[in-house]
């Protein structure tokens, strides 16, 4: 029997006996995938760099792999953030910021201070109050707001870049966005700080003679990771940003490969429901409660739907 809870169906947020057994079975225990995800990852870092100085691999290749591996990153930082590497486990919370904080330097989101952030989507999904809320729109304009803020996070990162943007966003007729408490104010300040680190590592490295390597198969990379991340984790599995109700706030869309192409984030509505799961069981979870996931008429939508539900990537009329 399903205990109450408030959906689109009007009942309440408690989660069901169904979710409370799937919660039991598959959250918790130490990440060892998502471990041995960051060891790959490091691996082809490295390698990439090796390769392209030998002259084994183009600089151009360097760069796309660099980039992909970014984006990978993301799921160890995501898992991270959750408390999903460690269980939960205090014990295991040091491997976790470890983890998260090498997550980090790769792709460029400074592990604390982005945690507040994520989880602020968490409770607002596609809400006013959704940090996320400004991918919303069609997908054709990710790559503008993604240069825009790109753009801006690196004129931040400059000494009163601050107040550059905020003057920049006055005479675009942009609000300037308000530390709302003393955490958010103390992120925002650790995050600017992060990003003046990164600007110091890629300066120094011109009278080293590593500019290239460091701007092309890191600096870069990064922010095309976060492209990548734009797309794929924020805008595919939220459209049309038209719910907030548990089940319908965000989606699974699926297409041959999302799996594994998408780390199992093409089942994101499963992490939007159970966020303590690691990202490896999403598809295990998904199976289990596929009947309640239905009844409830949350977003499924791809293949595997029967009838056959298109993945929706426009706004209907």
């Amino acid at each position: 029997m399903s205990n109450p809870r408030t959906t689109a169906s009007g009942r309440s947020s408690a989660l069901s006996s169904e979710e409370r057994a799937a919660v039991a079975r598959f959250a918790g225990g130490f990440g060892w995938p998502t471990i041995a995800l960051a060891v790959a990852l490091v691996g082809i870092e490295l390698g990439t760099i090796a390769l392209w100085a030998t002259g084994a691999i183009p600089l151009a290749l360097g760069f796309v792999v660099s980039s992909i591996a970014a984006y990978a990153w993301y799921t160890v930082h995501h898992d991270a953030t959750h408390k999903a590497i460690s269980g939960r486990d205090p014990k295991r919370r040091r491997i976790e910021v470890a983890c998260g904080t090498l997550a980090g330097f790769a792709l460029g989101l400074e592990f604390r201070s982005y945690g507040g952030n994520h989880l602020r989507h968490h409770a607002h999904t596609n809400t006013e109050s959704d940090p996320d809320l400004f991918v919303k729109g069609p997908l054709a304009a990710i790559p503008v707001k993604w240069a825009v803020l790109s753009t801006l996070a690196t004129i931040g990162a400059l000494p009163r870049g601050d107040r550059l943007v905020q003057r920049i966003l006055a005479r675009a007729g942009l609000p300037f966005p308000m530390a709302s408490s003393d955490r958010d104010r103390a992120d925002r300040n650790r995050g600017r700080r992060f990003g003046q680190l990164r600007l110091v590592v890629l300066l120094a490295s011109i009278p080293l003679g590593w500019f290239v390597p460091v701007f092309f198969l890191w600096w870069l990379p990064g922010w095309f990771g976060i492209l990548l991340l734009m797309v794929l984790f924020q805008w595919l599995p939220h459209f049309p940003f038209d719910r907030t109700d548990r089940f319908g706030a965000t989606r699974i869309n699926r297409f041959p490969g999302s799996t594994w192409l998408l780390l199992q984030q093409d089942r994101h509505l499963i992490h939007h429901l159970y966020p303590q799961i690691p990202w490896y069981r999403y598809r295990a979870v998904h199976r289990e409660l596929a009947a309640l996931l239905a009844a409830e008429q949350a977003r499924i939508e791809g293949s595997g739907t029967h009838p056959h539900v298109p993945i929706q990537l426009r706004e209907r009329a």
